[in-house]
């Protein structure tokens, strides 16, 4: 009897550990269903980041083409601007010698020049300006006249 009692103690056990193994394994599954959904929507996830981050770095780098053409353009730019300032240098520098040479002109006693030098170099600079005033007015007078009536036409 003591032998049958065990082997019921046995089967008792081996009923209630079954039991709880079967509840064990169904816990595991049902986490590991969750992770396998979970990996689904993450792989769906990063196909639109891929793509997205596709779309932004082509954005990028037409941005990056573009600048680069227009940093090429502002380079012409800029040396014509640096031009522009070497010119405006070379002048400043010739008006500042001509102005010193004009006032130390004063400061150094010079020979009186004869009446008549004056006057024929006045006349020459009455001749300049009349020469002038009439190229003002012809100028005034061809943009005053419409296109089709000039008078070379």
């Amino acid at each position: 009897m003591l032998l049958e009692m065990s082997a019921v103690m046995v089967a008792i056990a081996f009923v209630i550990l079954t039991f709880f193994l079967i509840r064990t394994l169904q816990s595991v599954k049902s986490s590991l269903d969750e992770v396998t959904q979970t990996l689904g929507q993450m792989k769906i996830e990063v196909r639109e980041i891929g793509d997205e981050v596709k779309a932004v770095v082509g954005n990028a780098n037409e941005m990056a083409v573009d600048l680069r053409t227009k940093l090429t353009k502002l380079d012409h730019l800029f040396s014509s601007v640096g031009d522009v300032g070497q010119v405006v240098h070379e002048l400043t520098t010739t008006v500042r010698q001509s102005a010193t040479g004009f006032f130390s002109s004063f400061k150094q006693p010079k020979r009186r020049q004869a009446p008549e030098q004056r006057t024929e170099k006045w006349q020459a600079v009455l001749e300049g300006a009349l020469a002038a005033a009439d190229v003002l007015l012809r100028i005034k007078s061809a943009r005053a006249q419409p296109a089709g009536k000039r008078a070379g036409d």
